[in-house]
């Protein structure tokens, strides 16, 4: 199964607030928007997909300008946006993401396109 995530995520930093009475971590509202937007994305058709659970292989590939004018790499870290975007996507398609026994994520330089593709496969 292949997900496209059309716009650019951003990092887990981005995403939490803490509740200033409990001084819990929660989502941000603009965090919660991106949730019903992947959500949205998410092909309903592949909720419960795999019948019962089995163990997944999982690749992100970030497509972004990760250059600077220098030819430099920007300190951009992708691994903090991994946990929120696959909690998005599992919890749309109605699977837990401890299943998740191979994972890899990858930066792909894009000059003009911002988006990111999982492949969810059965291994």
């Amino acid at each position: 199964m292949i997900i496209i995530i059309p716009f650019k995520t951003p990092t887990i930093n981005h995403l939490y607030t803490q509740n200033r009475w409990t001084k819990q971590k929660c989502l941000t509202n603009e965090a919660n928007k991106l949730k019903k937007e992947i959500t949205a994305i998410v092909d309903r058709d592949k909720r419960g997909f795999w019948g019962d659970p089995k163990p997944l292989r999982v690749s992100i590939d970030i497509f972004e300008n990760w250059e600077c004018k220098d030819g430099s790499v920007k300190k951009k870290d992708i691994a903090n946006r991994e946990k929120f975007l696959v909690d998005s996507i599992f919890n749309a398609l109605g699977v837990d993401d401890r299943y998740i026994f191979e994972h890899t994520m990858r930066k792909i330089q894009s000059e003009d396109i911002e988006k990111a593709v999982i492949t969810i496969e059965v291994i």
